[in-house]
């Protein structure tokens, strides 16, 4: 049986039987550490306030008996009102037939407008807005409803004599957001939820109009500070356009408070005596993840199979990495993967982060791929601070070429969760989210897209703090990369995202399991969204304004085009070697077209491209369905797959200190980071180290909210179908179809 040890050589081992061979055993672990949902623990079970109340530091949650007791004595007032109120719904349910017979003499006018310094005046299309009436024994009179045109002014008929009729006590205009849940297969109902109520005094009906002017409603507004695209929230708890939903609040009560529990006790602890605490006690608090436990079920002759060639292939094939494989041209089975470094951004000088490039040997068949040089441009240690020094390792090199990945699955580490899941899955879809909530109201489109939209904005606006703000943020303090650095950083990544040309993985071989999956995930969701417009597109193209002024709004707030801001000319020779290394391998890893036609927008070129130029589908050019068809697809699968296998496989790869962190400290020594991993001075400090396991299992264990368990109905349960009828393939992947998640979690 073929295996590593921890020097990296292929060696051949005699186990005595029965065979026990590591890929059993890993298969075996990712059975056994997989995170499952416990139940609800008991009454005096600490609690966390809300998902906002997260901190990388000490959240805010409720532990004192007193406090708990209080807290639900609160709750369950809140309760008792809120089932006051759902009987009174109950009792007096709102009825949408409009009352009244004669509409010709009074109306409410008035236009929906949005709020805010910068959109103050702006007009909010198509926004429902109803006017009813309660009367004296609480009933509900319906009076008037329509919806806000395209320049947001509306006007709606009502019978004067019902709205002044003895029996009704009061009047209000409501204009409402809409969103969907599904009773059914392909027939959603509408639920219409209250932005803005205004009340209007029934003495003023005189049987004129009745304007009720500009309404200014705070919603989904663009922030200012920030080329990036994103959503603004004053206040997360009061202001935000959207709420998360009480399932999420559940899943994270029940996964994190046992992780916040122990990184509070290890916090304590080390304030008071910190040299009780080590990284491998710290490690030993929290649950197995993938290599921990692989590391503690081999035999002993197998040990150090998870810091071997084989296992750094494969998890960089198909781990939460899941990193691109760049053709050799001068060998026929040589790969090359690259992870830039922190060149050209801001960052600090305590961490290692060098530019990281992989040479692979991949054959054809069920192979894994096996690293054959690691090439690292950039400071290593912290006297030789050169950023475009280079280093090259080989499997010959003995125990650096162990150290060697140890620093390139760090650096990968860093690199898949600042440039692939917060920048590719998160303020990605954030952008789409927001252009989409801002314009998708009456097109069934809306349908489609709004269940694998929702809560991005708020759980990104959760992330500025926890994991990217300088202040208070993970991954400054524990990475090379400070706040400006990460800003910088995820700029230039969405410089390079474009839903247009976006094509799935290639498949290198058959071990490339998370290519085919994503492969067949993508093709599911196109045969998917191909129904859907079969089935709707009449109201697709009647309702092609919207599609226009969504992507209108997108492509003018996306930031530039990452080559665009970079002059060759003026870097100097082996600048300009390595740039265009980047460029060619950031344009092949997200599939990005620099020949496509691209607008100019106040001096930028913008990353984006339209879906459509024209306000109406008869005065579209052609292609324009299938733009918008491309897109539903490349948005589902951005916000569903693709986040779901980085953010899953997070615990796996980042979820052992000394194996993977996202920064390693240059030390005191002279040979730097590398170094083994007994030696603590380059390991992050124990206070980094519980925040990591903290981090990591926060990420990958407060998930809720997937396709095929739809717990809030609001995916077509048609899409649910579609992958379970694949769910054995997908299984051979090692992909639960159960687990594939409808919208972009934390």
């Amino acid at each position: 049986m073929q295996s590593d040890n921890p020097t990296g050589k292929r060696v051949i081992l005699e186990v005595d039987n029965p065979v026990v061979d590591p890929r059993d055993v890993c298969a075996e672990c990712l059975n056994r550490t997989k995170i499952r949902y416990p139940d609800g623990g008991n009454f005096f079970t600490p609690r966390l306030r809300s998902i906002n109340h997260l901190e990388v530091g000490r959240s805010k949650i409720i532990s004192s008996p007193v406090t708990i007791i209080v807290e639900y004595v609160v709750l369950l007032y809140q309760r008792t009102v809120e089932g006051v109120r759902r009987l009174l719904r109950q009792l007096f349910p709102r009825h949408p037939r409009i009352r009244g017979r004669n509409f010709s003499g009074a109306s409410f006018v008035g236009r929906t407008t949005y709020a805010g310094r910068y959109d103050h005046g702006k007009p909010i299309h198509h926004l429902p807005v109803d006017i009813w009436a309660r009367t004296w024994w609480g009933s509900w009179r319906h009076l008037a409803s329509g919806v806000s045109g395209k320049d947001g002014t509306f006007r709606l008929p009502y019978d004067l004599r019902e709205a002044r009729s003895w029996a009704v006590r009061r009047i209000r205009a409501e204009v409402s957001q809409i969103s969907f849940v599904y009773d059914q297969r392909d027939q959603p109902r509408p639920v219409h939820s209250v932005a803005e109520s205004i009340h209007v005094p029934k003495k003023e009906l005189t049987g004129m109009e009745y304007n009720l002017r500009d309404i200014q409603i705070g919603l989904w507004a663009y922030r200012r500070d920030t080329p990036i695209p994103r959503t603004y929230i004053n206040d997360h708890d009061h202001d935000a356009p959207e709420r998360y939903v009480q399932g999420r609040t559940d899943a994270l009560q029940d996964q994190i408070i046992p992780i916040e529990l122990t990184k509070l006790k290890h916090l304590a602890q080390l304030a008071t005596a910190p040299e009780s605490l080590s990284i491998p006690q710290i490690q030993a608090d929290y649950p197995l993840n993938l290599t921990t436990c692989i590391e503690n079920t081999l035999p002993p002759e197998l040990k150090g199979y998870t810091r071997g060639d084989e296992f750094f292939g494969a998890r960089m094939m198909n781990g939460m990495n899941a990193a691109s494989f760049r053709p050799d041209p001068d060998h026929p089975h040589h790969y090359w993967m690259l992870y830039w470094g922190y060149q050209g951004y801001d960052h600090n000088d305590v961490f290692a982060f060098p530019t990281t490039e992989i040479k692979y040997s991949i054959r054809p068949g069920n192979h894994t791929p096996l690293p054959v040089e690691i090439i690292f441009t950039g400071a290593l240690d912290a006297y030789h601070r050169d950023p475009w020094q280079q280093r090259r390792f080989r499997p010959g090199d003995g125990a650096r070429w162990t150290y060697a990945k140890r620093v390139a699955r760090s650096v990968g580490g860093l690199v898949a969760e600042v440039d692939d899941h917060f920048a590719h899955t998160h303020t990605n879809t954030e952008q789409y989210a927001l252009a989409a909530f801002r314009n998708l109201r009456l097109n069934p489109v809306n349908w489609l897209m709004q269940p694998h939209l929702r809560e991005v904005s708020l759980v990104d606006h959760t992330a500025d703090r926890i994991l990217v703000s300088q202040r208070h943020g993970y991954i400054p303090r524990a990475s090379a990369l400070t706040g400006l650095g990460i800003q910088q950083r995820v700029e230039d990544t969405m410089g390079v995202l474009d839903w247009k040309g976006r094509e799935p993985m290639r498949v290198i071989n058959d071990a490339h399991t998370y290519a085919k999956a994503e492969n067949l995930f993508w093709n599911i969701t196109r045969e998917y969204v191909e129904e859907f417009f079969e089935r709707n597109l009449e109201a697709i193209a009647e309702h092609w304004y919207e599609i226009y002024r969504m992507s209108e709004d997108m492509v003018n707030h996306s930031v530039r085009v990452f080559r665009s801001r970079i002059d060759l000319d003026r870097l100097d020779a082996r600048e300009r070697k390595m740039m265009e290394k980047r460029i060619t391998y950031f344009e092949s890893r997200y599939s990005f077209d620099p020949t496509l036609p691209r607008r100019t927008v106040n001096g930028e070129l913008k990353i984006l491209s339209p879906i459509t130029e024209s306000e109406t589908f008869l005065d579209a050019q052609p292609g324009v369905l299938q733009n918008l068809k491309d897109w539903c697809v490349y948005v589902i699968h951005t916000a569903t797959f693709m986040h779901t296998w980085v953010n899953e496989h997070q615990y796996e790869d980042i979820g052992e200190v000394l194996y993977s962190c996202l920064g390693l400290r240059f030390g005191e020594g002279p040979d730097g980071v590398l170094a083994p991993e007994s030696d603590y001075r380059i390991a992050p400090d124990p206070v980094r180290a519980t925040q990591m396991m903290w981090w990591s299992n926060l990420l990958s264990r407060t998930e809720y909210g997937f396709i095929t368990r739809n717990e809030d109905r609001d995916v077509n349960p048609r899409f649910g179908e579609m992958l379970k009828a694949h769910e054995e393939e997908f299984r051979s992947y090692g992909v639960i179809v159960d687990d594939i998640e409808a919208r972009t979690n934390i």
